[in-house]
């Protein structure tokens, strides 16, 4: 992945960062304004008890839906930020320039 060299690990953390900037910034674009509307096939066991989940907690199907939508979308980016970060830390941890530059830029910050 890296030549062992301190200043390519230096670049991959400033771009995993501009990364997780735009990716919050991209969300935040998206919860203010509403994409178009989108067509899901649902079987009648599955519709019917989503549509009791959203009479029991009083809000339309269509807005049940989309906040179990987005939070699972929430959980799938968590997981896939922590799969990439213990990649990180699996290469830190192999990597003795690495853990040197750790070390120079105040260590793991509490992790």
């Amino acid at each position: 992945m890296f030549g062992g060299d301190r200043l390519d690990l230096r670049v991959f953390l400033v771009v995993v960062e501009y990364i997780i900037v735009l990716q919050n910034q991209h969300t935040i674009c998206m919860e203010e304004a509403m994409a178009s509307p989108l067509s899901i096939r649902l079987d009648e066991r599955l519709r019917l008890n989503l549509e009791q989940e959203a009479a029991a907690s009083g809000i339309p199907l269509s807005q049940l839906v989309r906040d179990l939508l987005e939070t699972g979308a929430k959980r799938a980016r968590r997981d896939r930020i922590r799969r990439d970060s213990a990649r990180v830390a699996r290469y830190v941890a192999a990597t003795p320039s690495a853990q040197e530059l750790f070390e120079e830029t105040g260590g793991t910050h509490g992790a």
